[in-house]
């Protein structure tokens, strides 16, 4: 069995902050019929309609109807699930021949979710839409991009993807690209940090019943939990990955990422990771980050080593504590004192 995508639109009613498609131009629809065909004489079987957000699309169910008249068996969407919540809508679809979701969840509450979303409410919706969904005997999956505000919380997410029926769950590291090029540092995650977090909240998902899978994750990160990586585009490696016996199936990182922290979180590991189950007809529900912008040049802020030794030539060598004692307190305002140099303006 093979699963292949079509992109529909590239509208979308959430503001993610990592979005990687911002910055794209609109898509032009092309003619349904013939690309359907295209996919099926390529030999897919199985086919996710992916976007932007897909449920914007007008006649949504009549483009699932042809996909099933095409001859696939399967026929899914990539969704942040908002418009799932429509009964009336969701029905239409399952009716026509839909047969599973691949949802957008981005932490176990609205105030998680809804910042990583952009749209107030998106929460709400989304678990209207999973509950609506499984009513109408739809499958549902859902990923987890994982970013610096979500990595610390990410253990919340089993026990409410199982309440809500979910078959399936993927944690994915961010791609840099679209809006998390210039949110970088206010989105992406240190994966030394980030990555010990999410490998917890997959051997929780085990442990409470929930099919997990890692995705775009270097897999010398994973240790054990590298048999659950999903295939995902490769990017970028670093001379640690040289002579890496998982370096064929390895997604590596982005290249963005490499200039702004450097390699010294990878390294090569002593044997190969185990080998990834094969694809079954749940992890080939999940299709990936779908298209990516990147422009052709990117700022890339200083590494934190030239930072820290600009810091030090400000020539402040003297221990803070030796400069404020326990039961004495300072204002902001004393840094002037303490760091002259940090509030000279800059020249021009």
């Amino acid at each position: 069995m093979t699963r292949a995508t079509l992109s529909l639109t590239r509208a979308c009613n959430n503001a993610c902050v990592f979005c990687a498609q911002d910055g794209l131009p609109p898509l032009v629809e092309g003619e349904v019929p013939s690309q359907l065909a295209q996919l099926r004489a390529q030999g897919a079987t199985e086919l996710t309609f992916v976007g932007g957000e897909p449920t914007l699309r007008e006649a949504l169910a009549a483009l699932v109807r042809l996909a099933r008249d095409a001859g696939f068996e399967r026929v899914g969407l990539q969704s942040n699930g908002r418009r799932l919540a429509e009964p009336a809508l969701t029905k239409a679809l399952a009716d026509a021949g839909l047969t599973d979701v691949h949802l957008t969840v981005l932490g176990g509450d609205a105030a998680v979710h809804d910042y990583h979303s952009g749209v107030e409410g998106s929460f709400v919706a989304l678990l209207a839409g999973i509950g609506v969904a499984r009513a109408q005997g739809l499958q549902v999956v859902a990923s987890t991009v994982v970013t610096r505000s979500n990595y610390r919380v990410l253990n919340a997410l089993p026990a409410l993807l199982l309440s809500r029926g979910v078959s399936a769950w993927q944690l994915t590291a961010p791609f840099i690209a679209g809006r998390a090029i210039a949110a970088m540092d206010r989105v992406v995650p240190r994966l030394a940090l980030a990555v010990p977090y999410a490998l917890h909240a997959l051997d929780a998902a085990t442990k409470q019943g929930l099919r997990s899978f890692a995705g775009g994750m270097p897999l010398c990160l994973l240790g054990p939990f590298a048999a659950r990586a999903l295939p995902s585009r490769p990017r970028a490696f670093a001379p640690p990955c040289e002579g890496c016996p998982a370096r064929e199936r390895c997604p590596g990182v982005d290249a963005v990422y490499l200039a702004r922290f450097g390699p010294d979180e990878l390294a090569a590991p002593a044997k190969a990771p185990l080998p990834p189950a094969a694809a079954d007809a749940v992890s080939r529900l999940f299709t990936g980050p779908g298209e990516a912008w990147v422009p052709e040049h990117v700022s890339v802020p200083a590494p934190p080593a030239a930072v820290r030794a600009e810091l030090a030539d400000l020539g402040k060598g003297t221990p803070a504590t030796a400069e404020v004692s326990m039961r004495e307190r300072k204002s902001g305002e004393a840094l002037r004192g303490l760091f002259p140099q940090l509030f000279k303006p800059k020249d021009g």
